[in-house]
């Protein structure tokens, strides 16, 4: 694209101008004037033909792949390289995705001569988590005389990968790690119910007739029992639906909102890192009406990239959950006892009895916790005794009712061992992680 330049006007006026008033006033000179304008015409053309060598020799290449964190700059390394010999200015652009902010919409470099190729860092900054991609870079280039300007279009095609940030949760999750000892986050060898054998021992007034070792007893003609440690490697799986519920808006600490799904995201892989350091195996599972994603409880830096990999593209979709679906997937998937913790929201009858049966394929075989966000609009009649007129009236009965049925789904969850938490936004993570290192310290799997 051919973009004249603001000297080509001042070019104009330096000498169009005056030539177009000295034809006027002096006639004597008219022969000589009129070869101004083809003289300046011949001053603009050969500018732009020379503009055109620059066409085909310039490169632009960039990485094919940009991990960011979300609310955190980072750069993206451009190089540029020109095949001629001679240096010039050049403006560079780059057309970033929605959701990207940056200090410049433009910047200027120098190429030099002999061709060295030029690399730029541009920063760049995303604001919302997901995958993206910048498909094209612009280059400005002046001709000599500054006439005109030549705009040329590359292709990088460079996908930019916004990871959430959780620094944010682990600042509110200090307290936690503060008030518990800190060896109680560390893997440790600690004897109990487990089924994981430890060691032989005699036997003791109490002990189980099934734990004891009838060879070690033959050959040693006394009673031996068989001693179990807690199990280093339990599953545990974070279940998060990114149905139309998780995209409502919810409080964030610092004022403003977000949908519910950035919450769970975050909640899911701080809750994925504390399993790693108990030594635990650690999955997760995306779903909406149908699975979107599922990955394996494994350990590991690779497996915890496979697992963010996964999460941070998981958008709120516009569908209802299924949750005869997953159960089924999930039952057909997991051969062990695992820690199936499910965040979604439960507060509408419908889905609330669709969850209660389709639960029962999970609960008979593994230790199931449903945390939701709890609705601003539940809350007990006489939990507040401030009362305007009967409008205000009739809006806390209605949340009583609300507050009396997520009452009655506890229960009814209850009954089939399965446990439903209320956490508030900003308690999300630490209730979790905390109910997390009570099933450890318990022993319930």
């Amino acid at each position: 694209m051919i973009i004249p330049a603001p000297a080509i006007l001042r070019l104009v006026a330096a000498t169009l101008i005056p030539a177009a008033l000295l034809y006027a006033v002096t006639p004597q000179f008219r022969p000589l004037l009129l070869f101004v304008p083809l003289l300046v015409g011949m001053v603009a053309l050969a500018d732009l033909l020379i503009l055109f060598r620059y066409r085909n020799r310039l490169t632009v290449t960039a990485p094919p792949r940009l991990s960011l964190v979300c609310g955190r700059a980072g750069q993206l390394g451009i190089t540029i390289q020109a095949s001629n010999q001679a240096g010039f200015d050049l403006q560079v652009g780059l057309a970033l995705p929605a959701g990207f902010v940056s200090p410049f919409r433009e910047t200027r470099l120098k190429l030099a001569k002999g061709g060295d190729a030029v690399c730029l860092d541009w920063s760049l900054t995303g604001t919302k988590r997901g995958r993206f991609q910048v498909m094209q870079c612009s280059l400005r280039v002046a001709s000599p005389f500054r006439l005109w300007q030549l705009q040329i279009r590359h292709t990088i095609s460079t996908e930019l990968r916004v990871y959430p940030n959780l620094r944010a949760e682990r600042r509110r999750l200090a307290s936690l790690f503060l008030e518990r000892n800190d060896r109680q986050l560390q893997a440790q060898r600690q004897r109990g119910q487990g089924r994981e054998f430890d060691r032989l021992r005699q036997y003791q007034t109490g002990d189980s007739l099934g734990d004891i070792h009838w060879k070690a007893t033959a050959k040693r003609r006394q009673l031996i029992t068989k001693e179990y440690q807690i199990e280093r490697t339990q599953e545990v799986y974070l279940l998060i639906d990114s149905s139309r519920l998780s995209g409502r808006p919810v409080p964030t600490a610092e004022g403003g909102s977000e949908p519910f799904l950035e919450q769970a995201v975050r909640t899911a892989l701080i809750l994925g890192s504390v399993a790693q350091r108990q030594g635990d195996l650690f999955g997760v599972a995306a779903f909406g009406s149908r699975v979107q994603g599922f990955v394996r409880a494994k350990t590991g830096k690779t497996h915890f990239g496979h697992c963010r990999d996964l999460l941070y593209t998981v958008q709120p979709g516009e569908d209802n959950p299924s949750f005869a679906e997953l159960a089924t997937f999930m039952a057909a998937r997991l051969r062990r006892r695992a820690l199936l913790i499910f965040i979604a929201p439960l507060d509408e009858p419908a889905l609330a009895e669709d969850f209660v049966r389709a639960i029962r394929i999970l609960s008979r075989r593994h230790l199931i916790c449903v945390a939701m966000p709890q609705p601003p609009t539940a809350a007990p009649l006489f939990s507040t005794t401030n009362l305007g007129s009967s409008d205000e009236l009739y809006r806390h009965l209605a949340e009583h009712l609300t507050w009396h049925q997520l009452r009655e789904l506890q229960q009814s969850l209850r009954l089939q061992g399965v446990r439903l938490m209320l956490v508030k936004d900003e308690r999300l993570s630490a209730d979790l992680v905390s109910h997390y290192l009570d099933v450890k310290r318990k022993q319930l799997l």
